[in-house]
């Protein structure tokens, strides 16, 4: 036991502390050491061994962070756990080639007890991982960090990966200022291959620089950030937004006999809300319409409650598509006559949710999660128009992806919306982990987000992350309540509530992303290119010498 816990010990910490720093435990400073113990046993490793360390914290994190998807058991049986164990190992998979690369490098550059490599090849994997085979970056360290608004202001300059790399920097520099150098007695050390190379503690000189580092990043991150920081503009573009958050069980969704009693349900709080607060736009929650917005019965109280409160509404649809017969998911935005103006339909599908990605191949792997059927992605984004302001929707978890909404900033947009349906998940830790991803969203593009669940938590962000929930509740009789300021944005989890919520005007960017983006992944090519260079050299050397 003792053997195992010096071998596989401090993977297995990295990998729970750093699953400790993302929501629904939120212990967001963890994140700044929660890879020291990995970096501090695996400097001293071989790339195969590094490899093998990471990918066990790798595995631990990715188990630990998405436990919600063991909810899919209720809906798809036993095999949701191999599917979502399946998901961790492929995520882990990333993890352990980076840190073959990283012990790579430190040989072949023979710099063995200097940080400094890491903190470049990290966000590169991170944006990898957010790509490739249609992308799933959950996990970037980044998005443990909303919460610290200060560091969270660095996802400006490009996106959430930057924020990744100042806290994994950190990490390596905590763990090279320890005083020793970790070997276990079965591995080899990363000096193979090069005899005149020996692992020895580093020098005292280089610890104390690695500590002054640490303390140097901290610092700069944190002032760096407040001078990022703004303020919201909401006078030169007053706008509100009437938010429903429904909290309709996905089994009422399902039942067609419910799909107007769903409507009448968030039309009647609609007006409720609307006798009280001023609202220009009313948000539904992703799959609120589940029946054809031109049915009489739901276009009955859609039309009433527009014509009503002279506020526009847009909501989550369930549509046909006349020109291809398929069925997106989609959503639509209704003007104050009780007219659809524009259609929209989610252009990013859920892999193994709303499609299956290899499944004519690999049958078992449709239950990562509950598949809903194969859903038709549409064909392009849109902005749409509502008072003189403009909004880009993104539909569930289009959030998680940068480009999106980056495109709709450039296509015009002066907000987003962004509705969803977290049924799915319970009240389990995939709904503040999907709120974090949305507030960098926010960060990233400098545009308020508007994100109305139907299981919460539902708000608004500001561009710099700061966030406005939902603060009423209605009693049967049509009363209604404003919240005493006690009521924290987990508490309004699967619970029916609203608020009419003022989104400011648009902010500057700061930075265009592809300039960021673009620089960490020619510092880390060349970094490679150097160390490839090194070692074919030495390679050269060794060989004369015999």
């Amino acid at each position: 036991m003792r053997a195992f816990l010096r071998t596989c010990g401090p993977a297995i910490a990295s990998g729970v502390l750093l699953a400790l720093a993302f929501p629904s435990w939120s212990l967001f400073p963890l994140a700044w050491v929660a890879l020291a113990p990995l970096l501090y046993q695996a400097r001293d490793l071989a790339p195969r061994a590094c490899a093998g360390r990471f990918f066990l914290a790798g595995w631990i994190f990715y188990s630990l962070l998405l436990h919600w998807l063991m909810t899919n058991v209720y809906w798809a049986g036993g095999w949701a756990f191999w599917g979502y164990q399946f998901l961790c190992v492929y995520l882990a998979l990333y993890w352990a080639a980076l840190g073959w690369l990283w012990s790579w490098l430190r040989q072949s550059t023979q710099k063995h007890d200097r940080p400094g490599m890491l903190f470049l090849l990290w966000p590169c994997m991170e944006l990898l991982q957010g790509w490739l085979l249609s992308g799933f970056g959950w996990g970037a360290i980044g998005y443990s960090q909303g919460k610290d608004l200060l560091v969270a202001q660095w996802a400006s300059l490009g996106n959430v990966v930057i924020v990744s790399a100042i806290v994994v920097l950190f990490n390596e520099c905590i763990a090279f200022s320890l005083p020793r150098s970790f070997s276990g007695k079965s591995e080899k050390p990363h000096s193979k291959g090069n005899p005149k190379s020996k692992i020895q503690n580093p020098k005292s000189s280089f610890r104390f620089v690695s500590f002054l580092a640490a303390i140097v990043v901290l610092l700069v991150s944190h002032v760096g950030g407040k001078s990022l920081l703004g303020e919201p503009d909401y006078q030169s573009k007053p706008f509100t937004v009437g938010i429903i958050q429904t909290d309709f069980p996905l089994e009422m969704k399902w039942d067609r006999e419910y799909s107007a009693e769903m409507v009448r349900n968030a039309a009647e709080k609609s007006r409720w809300l609307a006798r009280h607060e001023k609202v220009d736009l009313f948000l539904w929650p992703e799959a609120t319409l589940m029946e054809d917005v031109t049915n009489p019965a739901i276009a009955k109280e859609i039309t009433a409650l527009t014509r009503e409160t002279g506020a526009e509404l847009f909501a989550g649809a369930h549509r046909r598509n006349e020109k291809t017969g398929g069925y997106p998911n989609s959503s639509c935005l209704i003007d104050k006559e009780g007219k659809v103006v524009n259609y929209y339909d989610k252009v990013r599908l859920v892999a193994f949710g709303e499609y299956v990605p290899f499944g004519e191949y690999l049958p078992f792997i449709q239950k990562v999660v509950p598949a809903i059927g194969d859903v038709e992605a549409g064909d392009k984004q849109k902005v749409l128009s509502v008072d003189g302001r403009k909004f880009g929707p993104l539909i569930c978890f289009e959030v998680l992806f940068r480009d999106l909404a980056m495109n709709l900033r450039g296509a015009g947009a002066d907000f987003l919306v962004v509705i969803t349906n977290l049924g799915w998940f319970g009240s389990s830790a995939a709904i503040p982990q999907e709120l974090e991803l949305a507030r960098m969203r926010a960060i990233e593009t400098r545009l308020a987000l508007a994100h109305c669940s139907n299981t919460g938590i539902s708000g608004v962000f500001d561009p710099w992350g700061r966030f406005t929930m939902v603060n009423a509740v209605f009693g049967p009789d049509g009363s209604y309540y404003r919240f005493d300021g006690k009521v924290a944005p987990e508490d309004t989890v699967m619970q029916r509530v609203a608020g009419a919520l003022a989104v400011p005007a648009p902010a500057a960017q700061v930075l265009r992303p592809a300039l960021a983006h673009g620089a960490l992944i020619a510092a880390a090519a060349a970094m490679i290119l150097l160390a490839t260079f090194q070692r074919v050299a030495g390679s050269k050397k060794r060989k004369k010498g015999t």
